[in-house]
């Protein structure tokens, strides 16, 4: 796999090294501190694009502005650990330096000039020719070099020794990190700067040459012991070849040759001594000074060019990490195995990010996203594709079949019998967590799964990762509230909802009379019907929403279970008759005292009790009546009822928190929701009586909303009995 590469100018990688540099010697954070380091990021995020508001992120220009705003921070506490983002000063120095020295050098030291006589062979002159001439030849050879354009190197792997301070510990990272991006801009530098120290010193021989000619006259000659005349023909003829081939000047021969030899009987002048000179300084200048100073030209363009295109790999344990916390991340997921298990995953996958629908079983689709950008894609397919992209394989079994996939591959086991399918994950040499089938029943246990994941998934990833993680859980609760909400409107519109029929008020004539009798109850068992009729109606509906709610079929949706107990019904009292009723039964009451006394009250007890109970039972239907037109008699459902509607409520919500997860169990949710329905009936019994109350309908509706959300995480976790604050 290729490296991720970013190409920076050199002030640009010096300043992002030393921020790396920073950042790994200050794991204790005394340079910059953690709530520093979050601001930097977060102005950095802002100046380079936020994916959390819609635009693409630069990640260049996250890492420089990030390392920019560090830097500033670090120049205030350490002056000299921020200097390392510039040059060193001494490298201009030395750029001058080392030329000037070599022209002194070789004006200075150079021993050909004897006062006495100047050899043809002599041997300072061909060694310096012969070091230049081994220099190029060794530049072919590392120009012709296999694998010089290779990509950079990666980073150093060797554990970093604690030692010295803060300061030296980002100094030496620095610098081994520099030299490992910046090597060749380095290396073409300090080429420039020796060719052209080369060039300075040939100048410097030439110069000793020159100015040695004017202050002396040189005896020119030669002498050997092993070479003759004509093998010093001929290797002066070699030598010289290449300012025979440029310019005008011409050899010696070999007549010339022989008057030169220092034994010759002949004496030469001057003009075979100014024919050396020129020779010489020629040969100089076309073997040392122009090749030098077109290998420093060529490198100091080499190095131009190399100082605005530095390649910097992004895709190590630093970097990936520092760009995971901004960058999107795709997370590919492949299922493969068996069918069952897979569509127990499709189901988590599909309700994490609320999408609904069936899927075919090649079908991939983006499971979850977050507003940074962060994605979760999953493929279904019946095995792994060898050219496969997904990032990890989760493999679906009903026994203990494993995929064929090489040891190491990223894998996490979906499995019937955990047990069985980790001693068989064992005997195939593969790696990786086993997640049970019955272990994801409901949403809760979700992050069982979601751990496993990320288990298995690199470092890099894990900031991405978490964020859809946590967008999960999010979207979770969200449905939760969004399910309670939608089940407490249903029972507060239940509460309210009642029949009103015309009637009478009632009074003895309705009691005596048959007729009026059975025509009161055919309407009221009307009434009832269609009271009934409405909650089986917003029950189909919320059911449908519910389902669509947790990205399942509303198809598969149960039909309720009938509502049991008793109506409450409130008819308008006739207020005369009710005074009459009252006056006789207290009248009966004081007749039997006046009996108990023998007379003996003159019947004051029987007129006293007419009038005592005939005012209550006045009293008593005025009261009732007020609520109640003399006209209506209203039917609703009673509080038992609407107590079996809540326990009905929590039923249909564990149904589809379990629904595509495993098998139903009816019995065990129809006992948990009973039990906290009994646990939590004054409460239920206080939010009917308030939303019946058209003043506190409202708050009764999300104390409803908040009881009942309460009672379905009750309910998941095992029907636990209430906090003391519920």
């Amino acid at each position: 796999m290729n490296a991720e590469l970013i190409h920076l100018t050199e002030p640009e990688a010096r300043r992002l090294l030393l921020a790396r540099a920073v950042d790994e010697a200050d794991a204790q954070q005394r340079l910059v501190g953690a709530v520093e380091r979050e601001q930097v990021e977060r102005e950095a995020l802002a100046r380079a694009g936020d994916p959390a508001l819609g635009k693409e992120l630069d990640a260049k220009a996250y890492l420089l502005e990030r390392a920019r705003r560090l830097i500033e921070l670090v120049s205030h506490r350490q002056p000299r650990i921020a200097a390392l983002a510039e040059p060193a000063p001494w490298i201009a120095f030395v750029a001058w330096l080392l030329p000037a020295v070599a022209l002194v050098a070789g004006a200075v030291l150079d021993r050909i000039d004897n006062p006495h006589q100047v050899n043809l062979l002599s041997p300072p002159l061909l060694m310096f020719l012969l070091w230049n001439f081994a220099v190029y030849v060794a530049l072919a050879v590392m120009a012709l070099r296999p694998g010089r354009h290779a990509h950079a190197s990666r980073w150093p792997s060797w554990p970093w020794p604690r030692v010295g301070g803060v300061r030296a510990q980002v100094v030496a990272r620095f610098q081994a990190a520099w030299w490992q991006v910046a090597g060749a801009l380095e290396g073409q530098r300090w080429r420039r700067i020796l060719h052209f120290s080369a060039a300075a010193w040939g100048v410097g021989v030439a110069l000793s040459i020159v100015l040695g000619g004017l202050v002396r006259e040189y005896r020119v000659g030669w002498e050997s012991t092993l070479l003759d005349l004509p093998q010093v023909h001929a290797f002066l003829r070699v030598l010289f070849s290449p300012v025979i081939a440029l310019t005008p000047l011409q050899p010696f021969s070999i007549d010339d040759l022989a008057r030169l030899h220092f034994r010759a009987p002949v004496e030469p002048g001057r003009e075979e001594a100014r024919h050396w000179v020129y020779l010489y300084l020629a040969l100089i200048a076309l073997v040392v000074v122009l090749p030098r100073l077109a290998l420093a030209t060529w490198a100091a363009a080499r190095q131009r060019f190399a100082a605005r295109a530095i390649a910097v790999p992004v895709d190590d344990g630093y970097f990936r990490p520092l760009l995971g916390r901004v960058r999107p991340v795709r997370l590919n997921l492949l299922l493969a195995g068996d069918g069952e298990g897979m569509r127990r995953l499709t189901a988590v996958l599909r309700q994490a990010g609320g999408e609904a629908g069936p899927l075919r079983e090649t079908e991939a689709w983006t499971a979850l996203r977050t507003d940074r950008g962060d994605a979760l894609s999953v493929a279904i397919g019946p095995s792994l594709d060898p050219d496969s992209r997904a990032d990890l394989l989760v493999w679906s079994t009903a026994g203990e079949a494993m995929p064929r996939v090489e040891a190491g591959w990223p894998l996490v086991v979906f499995a019937a019998d955990g047990a069985a399918a980790a001693k068989a994950l064992h005997a195939a040499h593969l790696e990786g967590p086993v997640v049970g089938w019955d272990a994801l029943r409901t949403w809760r246990q979700d992050a069982l799964w979601r751990e496993a994941v990320l288990q298995r998934l690199p470092a890099w990833q894990a900031p991405g990762v978490e964020r859809l993680w946590f967008q999960w859980s999010s979207n979770a609760e969200e449905r939760l509230g969004a399910s309670a909400r939608l089940l407490a409107d249903e029972l507060a519109q239940a509460a309210r909802d009642a029949q009103t029929l015309a009637s009478e008020p009632a009074g003895v004539r309705q009691y005596v009379m048959r007729e009026g009798r059975d025509a009161a109850q055919s309407a009221r068992k009307e009434a009832m019907a269609a009271l009934l009729d409405r909650v089986r109606q917003r029950r189909a509906t919320g059911d449908r929403r519910l389902f669509e709610l947790h990205a399942l079929d509303a198809r598969d949706a149960a039909a309720g279970d009938e509502v049991a107990g008793a109506f409450r019904i409130d008819q308008a009292i006739h207020e005369s008759q009710a005074g009459l009723a009252g006056a006789a039964s207290g009248a009966a009451m004081g007749a039997a005292v006046d009996l108990m006394t023998g007379g003996l009250t003159l019947g004051a007890a029987s007129a006293l009790g007419a009038l005592v109970g005939g005012g209550a039972a006045l009293v008593a239907a005025a009261w009732k009546n007020r609520a109640t037109p003399a006209d209506r008699t209203t039917v609703a459902l009673g509080e038992d009822m609407l107590r079996g509607l809540a326990q009905g409520a929590l039923v249909r919500y564990l149904r589809v928190a379990h629904a595509g997860r495993g098998e139903p169990d009816e019995a065990e949710w129809r006992a948990q929701a009973e039990t906290i329905v009994r646990e939590d009936t004054p409460r239920l019994d206080a939010a009917w009586f308030s939303l019946r109350d058209n003043e506190n309908a409202a708050g009764a509706e999300a104390a409803l909303a908040a009881w009942l959300r309460d009672a379905m995480t009750r309910a998941l976790e095992g029907a636990r009995p209430p906090s003391a604050a519920g």
